[in-house]
């Protein structure tokens, strides 16, 4: 079982009940978005803890089903490889755990730096801690996402968001 996708799906459905709860406080039809969204991540999240849950189960169930005895094979793993491979298992586990409490300071300090900021910020830390993003594709991504949810949430659903920080607003 993958811890890190577990905790993921379970802080995936604690992100989705703590918006719900605030989107009924907005306006009905501001709050319609907000609402949707946050079902969406919960059935996500409980796929992703479901898929967590029940994948052994069904390895198992695949194995045993399987007439071809295990035999080893010369081409088994070295020890080093499999320190290797522990290894870089610890080190994404790390890393999932500094994202989720990245998310967590992103969103107090939406109220300090402002929107913009705080999400430019996060997005750059996040991407560059997993590492697996083309600066281009990034860029591109943070972008997207910035001009997505202002456009939603301002344009669409005139919902006051906190883009600068009130220093400067």
């Amino acid at each position: 079982m993958n811890v890190s996708r577990l905790t993921l799906g379970v802080f995936a459905i604690g992100v989705a009940v703590t918006f719900y709860v605030t989107a009924l406080g907005y306006p009905d039809k501001a709050a319609n978005m907000p609402l949707i969204y946050s079902i969406v991540v919960a059935l996500f999240g409980a796929a992703i803890i479901g898929q967590e849950c029940l994948g052994p189960i069904r390895r198992r169930r695949m194995m045993a089903g399987t007439d071809t005895p295990a035999s080893p094979s010369d081409n088994s793993p070295s020890e080093q490889e499999v320190s290797a491979t522990a290894s870089a298992g610890q080190r994404k586990r790390w890393k999932a755990m500094l994202v989720f409490l990245l998310a967590a300071f992103y969103v107090y300090s939406i109220s300090l730096l402002g929107y913009l900021l705080a999400t430019v910020a996060f997005m750059v830390v996040a991407l560059a801690l997993i590492g697996h993003v083309s600066r281009r594709f990034a860029l591109l991504g943070i972008a997207v996402l910035v001009a997505v949810v202002c456009l939603v949430f301002i344009g669409f659903l005139g919902l006051p968001v906190p883009l600068l920080p009130p220093i400067l607003s």
